[in-house]
């Protein structure tokens, strides 16, 4: 092979070229992304910043800066390698000098081409908004044995320059790595969508990073939201044959009605069929088909963190079309407020609620077949060592609350005539 001249490699160099084919998963020969995602262990993640980086994360927390990490797991250590950091979260948003939630990206400016374990971002959360730290993991765990794609998580104790920040969740990461690995078809689009926005005709307006709907995926190859417009066109239908028809067409009806029953099992007020219609991506493949992921599971289990009373469960009803949340009253001044459009329509059209109904069935006995329960309760010795008192009471409280709610799904069937 020839050497390259230099001014050639120089040229590249400009260009980031060389280092974008040179990149590679700076992982450790005996690492896999099951040392990272296993619910039975804790990894760790070891984060350095210099003073500038610092100073650009007290500035401006949500822009990318230069760090350095290490990943250890049960197989082994990645050494200290290149990577962007930012903090995470809107209303759970910290200071760095607190027990902020953080996004590593791998493949961050200059890095671009780098992977570790061919994942290009890694999403760790606080768990400040899950007074139990258990309820996200389980949550996902349901979501994916019951065949919706969701991520899958494990644990990691987070350091920032050398001092332990605590215990975090390490959330797969929506991207088009985790949609490559979910389905079998090109992706279109990744629509994130924002709290308390709709499928409402005119919310398909904006860019790639404006409008009810962010561009998370696609925009580059179509940079265009028609085919969000027609879902919207869809779901405005007059609900009916029609409508049931033209939803089989342009979303997957069976996975989007199950999505529904798995959110209302676990009391996702916070999720698309809950009252504030948030946490949630819309997929679409290159025939405009849709599917829904889940998102932000970790206001569930019926925690109530609106009042002062420890181990106080909210409930919500399972086939209303408006229901509240526990902040309902300071913000909206009334007790309840309408849910996803989509999940209303479902109510309104008897061949939909009984499919939902009957796939609340499901869930309620999947969580028994997965003993659910057992593995939030080793979930729970697994952190003990992060758990105070209120803590572990919040973990009791949640596996009892799920006992509950299984038997209310079954005072819904029974009311419905669903044997």
């Amino acid at each position: 092979m020839r050497k390259l001249s230099r001014a050639v490699w120089s040229f590249f160099l400009s260009l980031g070229l060389i280092a974008a084919a040179i990149a590679v998963p700076p992982a450790h020969a005996a690492q896999s992304l099951g040392d990272f995602y296993n619910g039975n262990l804790i990894h760790e993640v070891y984060i350095t910043l210099d003073s500038a980086s610092i100073s650009n994360l007290n500035k401006a927390p949500k822009d990318y800066t230069m760090a350095q990490v290490e990943l250890r797991s049960v197989g082994g250590t990645s050494g200290k390698f290149s990577t962007g950091v930012r903090l995470k979260g809107s209303t759970s948003l910290e200071k760095l000098s607190g027990r902020p939630s953080f996004k590593l990206k791998f493949n961050w400016s200059n890095l671009k081409g780098q992977r570790f374990l061919g994942l290009k971002v890694m999403t760790l959360n606080a768990m400040t908004q899950d007074g139990s730290l258990i309820h996200e993991a389980s949550a996902y765990r349901l979501f994916n044995s019951m065949g919706i794609p969701a991520p899958k998580t494990g644990y990691a104790k987070v350091y920032v320059n050398g001092t332990l920040k605590g215990l975090y969740l390490n959330v797969e990461t929506i991207d088009d790595i985790f949609l490559s690995k979910r389905f079998g078809d090109p992706t279109q689009h990744l629509y994130e969508a924002q709290a308390f926005k709709d499928l409402m005709y005119g919310n398909d307006r904006g860019g790639e990073l404006t409008g009810p709907y962010l561009v998370d995926e696609g925009w580059s190859t179509t940079p265009d939201k028609k085919d969000l417009g027609k879902l919207i066109e869809v779901a405005n239908m007059t609900t009916g044959a029609a409508w049931w028809k033209a939803m089989d067409t342009y979303t997957d009806r069976a996975k989007l009605i199950r999505q529904f029953a798995v959110e209302n099992f676990l009391g996702h007020w916070d999720g698309y069929s809950g009252p504030i219609i948030n946490n949630h991506f819309w997929r679409s493949n290159d025939r405009g088909k849709f599917t829904m992921i889940p998102w932000g599971v970790d206001q569930t289990f019926g925690e109530n963190r609106q009042t002062p009373v420890k181990a106080d469960s909210y409930y919500f009803a399972m086939d209303a079309k408006e229901v509240g949340y526990p902040w309902v009253m300071q913000s909206h001044k009334k007790p309840a407020i309408p849910r996803g459009m989509l999940f209303q329509k479902c109510l309104d059209y008897k061949p939909c609620k009984t499919l939902y109904l009957t796939e609340l069935k499901a869930v309620s006995a999947k969580a028994t077949a997965s003993k659910l329960s057992t593995f939030m309760f080793n979930t729970a010795g697994l952190i003990s060592e992060f758990s105070n008192a209120d803590v572990r009471a919040e973990q009791t409280r949640s596996i009892n609350w799920m006992k509950k709610q299984q038997s209310n799904v079954a005072a819904l069937l029974k009311k419905n005539g669903i044997k």
